[in-house]
């Protein structure tokens, strides 16, 4: 299992110090309207981490639902984001994005869960051809408005039936929302990346999540894809390391 923190790229050298296999970077980091990728990429090509996954894929200035959708920015933001993930060695892009996603007050929710499978079937196309997959997270009931539970982003891979389409478990959302963890075994087969946090948000093991129950439910479904830490740091080289020490540790003895 491999595991890694959701970071700038700038505190690659801090998470490879502390253990860490990979650190996942923000899409909005590459800068996707910018023309001059070659200085945003160097960074990128220089760490001491790889970057498999990003996250923060699209910003509220690019709505994928409610009226004011501009298809044809969607795609060019896709054509560019998402190519530009590809190009630095990213090969998963979480799509939360509760800003871009959140339904408009008086739109109609299945209008709008339409519009999601519109925008997800668009982005697999891209991801496609670039060699890359999206992840849906499903965001608890205070960051988004739509998809707030991992059994909702399953429908909605489902509906989007795109091979480049699946889905997103994280522990934080499911715990703030009381999501069941039966979801887990429910949606195994959908799952290709995680998060993990522990009780407000904190690093995990300092927390009381229960990670036991979390754990053996993803080996029972068979999960082999990685694990990220989304968390808040105080002091992130101090942490960082008995956080991933603990995640290690919880995977091993939950096998």
């Amino acid at each position: 299992m491999q595991f890694g923190i959701c970071l700038p790229i700038a505190d690659a050298g801090i998470a490879h110090a502390a253990g860490f296999d990979f650190v996942e970077p923000t899409v909005r980091s590459l800068s996707p309207l910018d023309p001059d990728f070659d200085a945003i990429r160097a960074p990128f090509d220089s760490a001491p981490l790889p970057t498999p996954v990003f996250n923060v894929f699209v910003p509220s200035e690019v709505p994928v639902t409610g009226p004011n959708v501009n298809w044809e920015q969607v795609e060019s933001y896709l054509e560019a984001a998402i190519g530009r993930v590809a190009a630095v060695g990213g090969e998963k892009i979480v799509f939360g994005s509760g800003g871009a996603r959140n339904v408009p007050d008086g739109f109609d929710k299945e209008e709008a869960f339409t519009q999601l499978v519109r925008f997800l079937r668009l982005a697999g196309n891209v991801a496609v051809r670039n060699g890359v997959t999206i992840v849906i997270e499903p965001l608890n009931s205070r960051d988004s408005n739509i998809i707030t539970s991992v059994a909702e982003g399953m429908e909605l891979a489902r509906e989007t039936a795109h091979l480049r389409v699946r889905l997103l478990a994280d522990l934080y959302h499911m715990m703030e929302d009381d999501e069941p963890l039966e979801n887990i075994t429910t949606c195994a087969a959908w799952i290709e990346h995680v998060h993990v946090a522990d009780t407000h948000r904190v690093a995990p093991g300092e927390g009381s999540y229960p990670y036991e129950e979390f754990f053996r439910r993803l080996h029972k479904g068979g999960y082999s894809g990685r694990i990220s830490i989304e968390c808040r740091w105080d002091d992130l080289a101090a942490q960082a390391g008995p956080a991933g020490e603990y995640l290690r540790r919880m995977w091993e003895e939950t096998k």
